[in-house]
């Protein structure tokens, strides 16, 4: 019996050293940030700690050498946070490569034959 199978990759953006710094989960950390104003917001939909999200979110900072999330201290009124320009473009980036590497795999699943 035929079984059809099909290719998966896990795409990632290295930096010069080859050290990791955009991903699955930073974009969607990053997408629920622009969404909800907030990072503890943010994390909490997705289910992840909010000590985790910025220590994410700092170490690709550092990483790239530049800001991808403007950060506004809390206070009585509360804090919000905000995508940088550089920010959102590297979510644009990482999204049209994504939707490039699924499309060119969709076209390239294959068939396997038991023998």
């Amino acid at each position: 019996m035929p079984v059809t199978l099909y290719p998966k990759v896990k795409l990632w953006f290295v930096n010069e050293n080859n050290e990791a710094v955009l991903g699955e989960g930073l974009v969607n950390l990053l997408g629920a940030i622009e969404k909800h104003g907030s990072i503890l917001v943010a994390s909490k939909n997705l289910e992840m700690s909010y000590r985790y999200a910025l220590h994410r979110i700092s170490l690709a900072e550092k990483r790239l050498g530049f800001k991808m999330v403007k950060r506004n201290r809390g206070g009585v009124a509360g804090g919000s946070s905000e995508l940088t320009v550089e920010g959102k473009r590297l979510i644009e980036m990482y999204l049209k490569i994504e939707e490039k590497v699924e499309k060119f795999l969709k076209n390239h699943m294959c068939e396997s034959k038991s023998t």
